[in-house]
């Protein structure tokens, strides 16, 4: 009968290490996922508000839409800015609305950097990093961030570089 008993103990404390490096194995086989690309975007609402403090202090609201050139994402991004003589701090939010109807929405904050070139022309730079607030569809369950470089290239017209890691919880 003893043995009966150190048999079942055995194999209970078996089945208690397998479920613990089961539960282990499962925590560190996350999925992560690390994407880059580069985004058209195009301003299509813009509203400055004049702040009076100081000289070329301006609160500026926008709206901007574009598509990544290799995915044929689709974002959509609502920014502030706090700019004295073009340059300062930008936060925001912005949404992925990918191919295949799943979505990522983010929260983000930079620095806008405006220089002139050799011509006298403004050349507005930004270097900005957002996180996922949440996703949808192939996005579900996601966490991670992005790095994002944009350059003005016209009027209401620039370019960025974005690079970004994501790990489904």
């Amino acid at each position: 009968m003893q043995l009966l008993n150190c048999g079942r103990l055995t194999v209970i404390l078996i089945s208690l290490g397998l479920i613990l490096v089961f539960g282990v194995m499962t925590s560190v086989a996350q999925e992560t996922v690390k994407l880059k690309g580069k985004i058209y975007l195009f301003a299509t609402k813009s509203e400055t508000m004049k702040i009076d403090d100081t000289e070329g202090h301006v609160f500026l609201m926008t709206e901007s839409k574009g598509v990544d050139v290799g995915s044929g994402m689709v974002i959509h991004i609502k920014q502030f800015l706090d700019l004295v003589k073009g340059n300062g701090p930008i936060q925001g939010y912005s949404t992925n609305y990918y191919p295949d109807g799943s979505k990522m929405f983010f929260k983000g904050q930079g620095k806008l950097t405006t220089s002139l070139s050799p011509e006298g022309r403004p050349i507005m730079t930004t270097e900005a990093t957002r996180s996922v607030i949440k996703g949808t569809g192939k996005w579900e369950g996601f966490q991670g961030s992005e790095t994002l470089k944009y350059k003005a290239i016209a009027e209401g017209i620039g370019v960025m570089d974005w690079e970004g890691e994501y790990t489904k919880k």
